[in-house]
């Protein structure tokens, strides 16, 4: 596609089926680093080195497609979305990528990156269904079939669909909630596993430090729909290493 504008502007140039990809991807999870795209996207056997995402990345910028934000936690960029990749990406019908634009607040930054890194290393595995397998929270709100009663404030992070049709809630959990929201939140999870039209079959829940110990002393009653693991743990199951 040509972009038009002026040269105070917009620059002119061609958006690759690569980069609406790659806009789709970030749209999806609200904030990547140009690494993460380049991993998400644009890593190739052709393409080894993550200079040319960082070319990418710097076009579509200029292109006002991306812009950049500073978090606080690490030195990196991040990359968020506009309006006028929103447009683009509506006229080619890519899913996930209609709803309110999301723009996670600083302090969300690191639990969007960890999501993004799950991801990523599902994407790797091969470990997913053909077609849309990966949701995000957003995209779920703006789903008919979720907007109900029965999710209010229990709406997973992600929903992840494995290669053998198998349909897993993700929630990742970076802080402490305490003990009775954890066990509130786990029970509202339990009694969507039962009904006959659950909208997913497993719940893997990602959590790191206190979160983690929270979540085990609820998860160690007999709960056997509910993973439990930490970040490093699921990234290393995924990828195999």
């Amino acid at each position: 596609m040509l972009i038009e504008g002026s040269a105070s502007s917009v620059v002119s140039g061609v958006v690759t089926e690569r980069d609406e990809l790659a806009l789709s991807w970030v749209l999806s999870q609200g904030v990547m680093t140009v690494d993460q795209i380049y991993r998400a996207v644009y890593a190739s056997d052709s393409v080894k080195s993550s200079r040319y995402a960082y070319r990418r990345v710097q076009f579509l910028e200029e292109s006002r497609y991306l812009f950049a934000v500073h978090a606080s936690h690490k030195k990196e960029r991040f990359l968020k979305a506009t309006k006028r990749a929103q447009a683009l990406l509506a006229l080619k019908a890519y899913p996930d990528v209609t709803r309110i634009l999301h723009s996670p607040a600083l302090s969300e930054i690191p639990h969007a990156e960890v999501l993004t890194e799950i991801r990523i290393a599902i994407a790797k595995s091969g470990k997913h269904g053909e077609g849309v397998w990966w949701r995000s929270e957003g995209s779920l709100l703006e789903d008919p079939s979720f907007l109900n009663e029965r999710f209010n404030d229990l709406m997973p992070d992600a929903l992840w669909v494995t290669k053998s049709g198998r349909r897993i809630a993700i929630e990742f959990e970076r802080t402490r909630k305490g003990i009775i929201r954890i066990r509130k939140k786990v029970q509202g999870l339990d009694r969507e596993l039962i009904r006959g039209d659950a909208s997913f079959d497993l719940v893997l829940w990602v959590a790191v430090d206190g979160a983690y110990r929270d979540l085990k002393s609820v998860l160690l009653e007999d709960r056997p729909k509910h993973t439990l693991r930490t970040v490093a743990e699921v990234l290393k199951e995924l990828t195999g290493e």
